[in-house]
């Protein structure tokens, strides 16, 4: 069988890959990479193109649902899967790195930890671990999912947490899915109110952690968490 043109670029980009990483690839060649293994007998350097052309960049190809995919020229549903597979997988990749449970007292590995946990996650997510009296991990849950405007309703759900699991001392967290990492006024005020409301059922909040993608705010290692 005649070898088709895009073979030996084919070849050389996986050997490319295999030998230094993705750090040195342009956004296209990435696409092209994935683009292979769903498609076989395709030249799929003008899919690349025609999809960075259509959403602008790599993360947003990636964050494109599969029917937005499929809408370009060349995607079908199977390839239309496996780009929108690509966030989830880091997601889940990176709460298996960082399954083991941190330390109260360390802060950086408490923020990584958070990252896993929400880092990717689409919508506001609200989230909280528990310790208990020794410093001892406790439990991880997530409060509340979705936009949720009125702090009360997420206040009830911590404090019966903090109940259910007897925890001594709770480290909250939240995401900001497109803002930045500082915290906002709002921010500030949420956990004032957090603080007061869960230390008169004599629970110590020791963190609020704001998380985006894979960085982290911590408010204790800022001195910023309310006396």
């Amino acid at each position: 069988m005649a070898e088709r043109p895009h073979d030996g670029h084919r070849e050389r980009l996986k050997a490319r890959f295999e030998k230094e990483g993705l750090m040195g690839f342009e956004p296209h060649e990435v696409l092209e990479l994935l683009l292979f293994y769903a498609m076989p007998r395709r030249d799929t350097n003008p899919i690349a193109h025609e999809l960075l052309k259509r959403f602008g960049s790599l993360d947003k190809v990636l964050d494109a649902d599969v029917e937005e995919l499929t809408e370009v020229s060349g995607v079908g549903r199977h390839a239309a899967s496996l780009i929108s597979m690509m966030p989830r997988l880091f997601q889940y990749y990176a709460r298996c790195r960082f399954s083991e449970t941190p330390k109260m007292e360390d802060c950086e590995s408490m923020g990584r930890y958070f990252c896993a946990q929400i880092g990717l996650m689409e919508n506001e997510v609200f989230a909280a671990a528990a310790f208990d009296a020794a410093n001892r991990w406790i439990a991880f849950e997530i409060i509340s999912e979705g936009f949720v405007s009125q702090t009360e309703i997420r206040l009830r759900a911590l404090v019966e947490f903090a109940v259910r699991k007897k925890a001594s001392m709770i480290v909250v967290a939240h995401n900001h899915v497109h803002g930045p990492l500082c915290p906002s006024q709002a921010d500030r005020d949420a956990t004032r109110l957090i603080c007061r409301s869960l230390g008169q059922i004599g629970v110590k909040v020791a963190d609020h952690i704001i998380v985006a993608g894979d960085g982290y705010f911590s408010f204790a290692m800022n001195d910023i968490m309310p006396i």
